[in-house]
Parts: C-alpha cells; sequence; structure tokens
C-alpha cells in the first residue's frame, strides 16, 4: 500500500503539467475536428464520417500520450527505453478497439454522432431552403446502407495491406495504417449502434413487449413493496457498475496501452503464432497478437487479486463522488443562465474540472496498473513496441535512429517532462 501511495505522488510531482497539457490538447483537437466533421457534413455525409472518427481518435491519442508519459514514474512497469514514435504507434493501435468499445458502452460515441448531426443538419437545411427533398447527401444523418458498409470495408482492406506490406512501405504509412484502423472500428460501431437502436424500437412495437412494459406498470400501481424491491435491485445494479466496471473498463485500457502480456504465452495463441508463414497465416499471428493484448489487459482483473482490484474501484469511486460534485459545484457558482450561455461555455466548465479530474484518473489507474504488474502472483509483464508482430513491417530501423520523436512526453535524466519538438 505504501509502495503504491509514493508511486502515485510521484506521478503526479513529475508528471501533473504534461497531463494537463496532454488533456487540453485532446480535448480542443476533438472539438475543433467534431466542428470541422459537422461543417463539412452539412455539405456532404460521407465527407464528414470520414472526418469525425478522427474527433474520436483525438481523445484516444491524448490518453494514450498521457499514461505514456507518466510510464518511467511507474516501478514496474516502466519501459527500457524512452518512448518514440514507433512506441507510440503501437499503443494507438493495440488501444483503438478497447476504447472506442468503452466509447460506444457509455455513450460518449453516441454523444458526438449526436452533436455531429446537430451541426450539420443545420448547415444543410439552411443551404436546402429548409427543403427536405433538396437534402441529398447531406445532414449527417447516419443509416445502415451499402456506402457505410463499403467505407467499413475498404478501410479493413487498407490496414490489413498496409499490415501486410508494411515492411516495404515508408515510415509514414505509420498514420495512414492507424487512420485506417480507426476509421473501419468507427464505422463498425455506428453501424452496430444503428442496428441496435432499430432492433431496440421494432421490439418495443411489439405486442409482447407491451404486454410486459403492461405487467410492469400493473406491478408499479398495486404492489408498491415489489416495485420498491425492482427499483432497489436496479439502483444497485447501476452502483456495481460504476465501482466495477468502470475502473475495469480503464484498467483495460492501460493495460493494451502498456502492452501488457503474459510470462508464458497461452497455449492457444503460441500455436496462432507459430503458424507457417503466408499471407492467412500471417493475418492469423495478427489477429492472434492483438487478441493476446486484450486477453492480457482483462487478465489484469483477476491477476491483481481482490486487495488490489478492490483499491482500485475504491479509489475510482472516491475520484467519481469528487468530480461529480465537483462539476456541480462549478455549475452552481454561475446559477441560472440563458440557454445560449450554457450551450457555448458548459464545455469550457466540465474542461476545467477535467483539468483536476483526469490527471487524477490517470494516476490511480497508472498505479493500480503497475500494483497488478509487481505483484509476484501475477505472472505478468511488458513488451517492448511491435507492429503487427512484425517489429520492421512499418518502419525501418536506421528511420527511427535518425529521427527524432515528434510530440512525445519523455523524462528528461533529471526529472522533468519534456515535449520533445
Amino acid at each position: 500500500m505504501l509502495q503504491a501511495l509514493r508511486t502515485f505522488g510521484r506521478i503526479l510531482a513529475r508528471h501533473w503539467p504534461a497531463l494537463v497539457a496532454w488533456y487540453l490538447g485532446g480535448e480542443a483537437v476533438h472539438q475543433l475536428l467534431l466542428q470541422l466533421a459537422g461543417f463539412v457534413g452539412g455539405l456532404t455525409t460521407l465527407g464528414g464520417l470520414l472526418l469525425l472518427p478522427l474527433a474520436v481518435a483525438a481523445r484516444l491519442i491524448s490518453y494514450v500520450a498521457m499514461y505514456l508519459t507518466v510510464q518511467p514514474s511507474l516501478p514496474h512497469a516502466a519501459g527500457e527505453e524512452a518512448a518514440g514514435p514507433r512506441r507510440f504507434a503501437q499503443a494507438i493501435l493495440t488501444a483503438i478497439l478497447p476504447f472506442f468499445t468503452f466509447s460506444a458502452a457509455w455513450g460518449m460515441l453516441d454523444a458526438d454522432l449526436i452533436e455531429f448531426f446537430r451541426i450539420a443538419s443545420s448547415i444543410a437545411l439552411r443551404d436546402a431552403g429548409y427543403d427536405l427533398a433538396q437534402l441529398g447527401d447531406r445532414g449527417g444523418l447516419v443509416s445502415i446502407g451499402v456506402l457505410p458498409v463499403a467505407v467499413l470495408v475498404i478501410a479493413l482492406a487498407v490496414r490489413i495491406l498496409i499490415a501486410r506490406f508494411g515492411g516495404r512501405l515508408p515510415s509514414w504509412t505509420l498514420v495512414v495504417a492507424a487512420y485506417a484502423e480507426v476509421l473501419w472500428t468507427f464505422m463498425l460501431f455506428t453501424l452496430v449502434g444503428q442496428w441496435w437502436a432499430n432492433a431496440k424500437e421494432w421490439i418495443g412495437e411489439r405486442a409482447g413487449a407491451v404486454w410486459l412494459e403492461g405487467i410492469g406498470d400493473w406491478f408499479a400501481a398495486n404492489l408498491v413493496p415489489v416495485a420498491a424491491l425492482w427499483e432497489g435491485a436496479l439502483w444497485l445494479i447501476g452502483v456495481l457498475v460504476a465501482a466495477v466496471l468502470f475502473p475495469a473498463a480503464w484498467l483495460t485500457i492501460a493495460g493494451v496501452t502498456y502492452g501488457a502480456t503474459f510470462d508464458t504465452t497461452p497455449p492457444v495463441l503460441r500455436r496462432l503464432e507459430e503458424s507457417p508463414k503466408g499471407t492467412v497465416s500471417r493475418l492469423t499471428r495478427i489477429v492472434a497478437q492483438r487478441f493476446e493484448e486484450l486477453w492480457a489487459a482483462v487478465a489484469l482483473l483477476w491477476r491483481g487479486g481482490p486487495v488490489i482490484f478492490g483499491c482500485l474501484a475504491l479509489a475510482y469511486a472516491v475520484w467519481a463522488w469528487a468530480e461529480q460534485h465537483g462539476s456541480r459545484a462549478m455549475l452552481g457558482l454561475f446559477g441560472g443562465q440563458e440557454v445560449a450561455f450554457w450551450s457555448s461555455f458548459l464545455p469550457l466548465l466540465l474542461v476545467a474540472v477535467g483539468v483536476i479530474a483526469e490527471p487524477l484518473r490517470v494516476a490511480i489507474v497508472a498505479t493500480a496498473f503497475d500494483a497488478v504488474i509487481g505483484r509476484p502472483g501475477a505472472e505478468m509483464g511488458t513488451r517492448e513496441s511491435e507492429l503487427d508482430g512484425e517489429p520492421r513491417d512499418l518502419a525501418v530501423a536506421r528511420d527511427l535512429e535518425h529521427e527524432r520523436p515528434l510530440g512525445v512526453v519523455r523524462q528528461q535524466e533529471h526529472g522533468e517532462d519534456d515535449v520533445r519538438t
């Protein structure tokens, strides 16, 4: 426990300014790209959808950067080498899937889609003279169809091709690979979300669903104790979700960012990784490596033991309580205001709270990750960066020796944070 407290304090003392800078930068770029995507979506929905994933990725990049920033201060998870472009790119690529899953599950992705539609539809309707027949491919309305599916398939194909021929391509294709991965993942979650929304609407209109809803209303009106017990169960489930799933999700994201791995590769994954060479087998090994990274990150939840995860859940609950009350206090300072005021300043006020809250959250999760790695019975560790299972697929060693890492926070020998440019 004392070691964890020292790690937590060391993270805040050494890296607080860098964490704040990364958080503010991520939020600023996120809002700028969201506005740009909405503007383009008012002219063409497809163009807006090609930009919108970048807005989501801006937050992902900022969180990945924050976790990599504090890694040198983690006694058991600090990398032997300084973080560079290759390490940064690998962390982003491996964190895309769990981060988008988290964003979709907790409504962050829906919030961006709603804001995108609001901006795009207002521009498109104004330009079309509020004539719906004149909208065409404008307005930011996302629906299941041939075009979104085609974008998903093309982006996935580009990602696979770069993974296959990465060793023959220049290092700047890292950017294309990251964008293709973000694009196909974003389109997948968007289409699945649209399908699920349509499915829920269809189910809600069925006679059986209406009948069950009527039974629930009857219980609420006639059997008050049963209704109270039901409401209490729903409240308890909500508390468990907030106390368990939220810290578990963030610990998983930290795990894939740091490259958590088993000391001994599981037999199934070992057989996949040792498959014969070839295009299909190479893709099989890439999938196996991605699955192992995610599996190892999820394994942190139980290999850390109940004490470590219980402390993480408790610390996260305290953080969530303080963040919620801090937000309320910040909003209460301004009292009742017009809708236009809140539309303009609410995001800024929430970011002001986040400047304090988000570095604390990163410090809590990173400390828990280091505690799990340092636990003797965990049999887990971290590994150096490899892109798609091939150390030289997307970059050449001599290029990395002569190029300085761009925009990646590093720790100097005297302990101060620095941004190399």
